[in-house]
């Protein structure tokens, strides 16, 4: 199984704070299974007003990852927020 963000020993930070166009805009994911030359593979895409991504998964990656967003997910508040974990960064006008 490929390495995982969480599985690092140096955790690479969840924003690029030199990207400009970083910002809360609207964003799709899609999936879909592909025949690969490495095998059946998912294909995940992200697609923001900026940007597409596309990943191919083999299916323990793909779990690995599906826990990772799950377990962040059930982190947020009901508002919407990820609760700060004391490593947070502020927001432009807010800290």
């Amino acid at each position: 199984m490929s390495p995982l963000p969480h599985d690092d020993p140096q955790p690479v930070p969840p924003l690029d704070t030199g990207n400009q166009l970083l910002s809360g805009q609207p964003a799709q994911i899609t999936t879909a299974l592909m025949q690969t030359a490495a095998g059946q593979q998912m294909a995940l895409t992200i697609r923001t007003p900026s940007t597409t991504l596309t990943v191919f998964l083999g299916k323990d990656d793909a779990i690995g990852w599906a826990r990772n967003i799950e377990g962040t997910a059930k982190q947020m508040s009901g508002s919407g927020l990820i609760v700060a974990a004391g490593n947070g960064m502020p927001v432009k006008g807010q800290g």
